[in-house]
């Protein structure tokens, strides 16, 4: 199962009721969602961080199941690595939680200008608008942590931003990208900078998807729960589909009442 989500601890405001995610309300509402995702019954739970972190999230996970230390505490404890994979492992009785993200340079705002540039940022427009509108709505408390989640993770809205960022960029040539720190600047090709930022985006998720592959296979689980970025879930969805060992379980299943499995 691929949980796409937001990076909570960028939004959390302790000074508004609604927006303040250690409020007695949401740590209820996130509660709620741990629950659901325990029907699951995942055995192992991989995070948005890089293997390199792994020995300071073993040590961060030893701490707080043995009541050391309090998640809502620690810097970026609001964040969904503490609120759902932390709280939901503990729950578990999990001994490890497995870091497979992989850092790159980047961005949705890289790519800049180019022949039909305004082509991708009419689209970039749009997923804003639906995902910033939603976004509002949750943040002003008119949705609940599960009714967002159900939304990130509906299949339509996980293809809206595969489209923004793995479909349309391949209009724009003949152009450049806002910034090329962390970039080998000589190696790309301006003439197909829109295929060049898709390239970007597609080469952290295959390597996420390797690492994916390869905890997997090191630790031999057999339910895996990925928490991640939304924009992260549509491009491994398409990659993790073509690989016969994995069958892929929508969130929505758990996560939404009204939840109807497509027919094959």
């Amino acid at each position: 199962m691929m949980l796409g989500s937001l990076h909570f601890n960028q939004f959390h405001d302790a000074g508004k009721p609604s927006s303040n995610f250690l409020s007695q309300k949401r740590q209820q509402e996130i509660s709620e969602v741990n629950e659901v995702l325990m029907a699951f019954a995942p055995d192992m739970i991989m995070i948005e961080r890089a293997p390199a972190e792994q020995a300071r999230y073993d040590s961060l996970f030893k701490l707080h199941r043995q009541g050391q230390i309090k998640v809502n505490e620690l810097d970026g404890g609001t964040g969904e690595v503490y609120q759902f994979a932390f709280k939901l492992a503990g729950k578990l009785n999990h001994e490890q939680l497995y870091c497979v993200d992989y850092d790159q340079s980047t961005s949705q705002g890289l790519l800049n200008s180019g022949d039909n540039i305004a082509l991708f940022q009419s689209g970039l427009q749009n997923f804003q608008k639906v995902s910033r509108g939603v976004t509002a709505d949750f943040m002003a408390g008119k949705m609940t942590f599960r009714e967002f989640l159900v939304f990130l993770n509906k299949p339509e809205t996980i293809e809206l931003s595969h489209r923004q960022f793995y479909n349309l960029p391949a209009y724009v040539q003949n152009g450049g990208f806002k910034s090329y720190e962390g970039l080998q600047r000589s190696t790309i090709d301006t003439t197909q900078i829109g295929a060049e930022f898709i390239s970007l985006f597609y080469e952290r998720n295959l390597k996420i998807y390797s690492n994916i592959l390869n905890a997997q296979l090191k630790n031999k689980g057999n339910r895996i729960l990925l928490i991640m970025g939304q924009t992260h879930i549509g491009v491994l969805q398409d990659i993790m589909k073509n690989n016969p060992n994995y069958e892929i379980v929508n969130a929505g299943q758990y996560l939404d009442v009204n939840y109807t499995k497509p027919k094959v």
